[in-house]
């Protein structure tokens, strides 16, 4: 999601999150698969329809870290590097039991990085906050992953989660 300034008075939402407002997928605005709205107030821009704030922050770190991607690993396999779309807000219960139908799965790791290193099979990334917790879902989800083989890694910055990668593929 990016926010941009617009004359200091209105602030631009893009999002390319279909799922969250499938309304507006059907090519009624300028992203085919996403929406974009307009907003005097950025604290209605940060409110989901349940009325819960987004993390931004994480979300941030994350969109960083891909950003960096390409610079620090230019030959890294970018089909293999990928963010896991398990969390956000849903509209209702019908969409919650949807996505767990299609095998969405709470507490899976935000980011991960499929390529075997160093007798792991691939590396799981969680953002959080420099104040954020682990969900006991993310919990057991960091719990069978390494009892698999899997590193994973807590993060709290783009350029922490670059530093894990490059550790990780050393």
């Amino acid at each position: 999601m990016d926010n941009i300034n617009l004359n200091e008075k209105w602030i631009l939402k893009i999002t390319t999150d279909c799922t969250k407002y499938p309304e507006n997928v059907h090519g009624k605005g300028i992203l085919m698969y996403g929406y974009i709205s307009l907003s005097k107030n950025i604290n209605e821009m940060r409110t989901n329809f349940k009325g819960k704030k987004r993390n931004s922050e994480e979300a941030h770190m994350q969109s960083e870290f891909f950003k960096l991607i390409s610079v620090f690993f230019p030959h890294l396999p970018d089909k293999l590097v990928f963010a896991v779309p398990n969390g956000g807000s849903r509209k209702n219960a019908i969409e919650g039991a949807n996505f767990k139908r299609q095998g969405v799965k709470a507490g899976v790791s935000d980011i991960i990085v499929l390529i075997p290193k160093k007798g792991f099979a691939s590396l799981c990334i969680e953002f959080k906050t420099r104040v954020g917790k682990q969900s006991e879902e993310q919990k057991e989800f960091q719990k069978q992953a390494e009892s698999c083989r899997n590193k994973y890694v807590v993060v709290r910055s783009a350029s922490q989660a670059i530093e894990e990668l490059r550790k990780y593929l050393s």
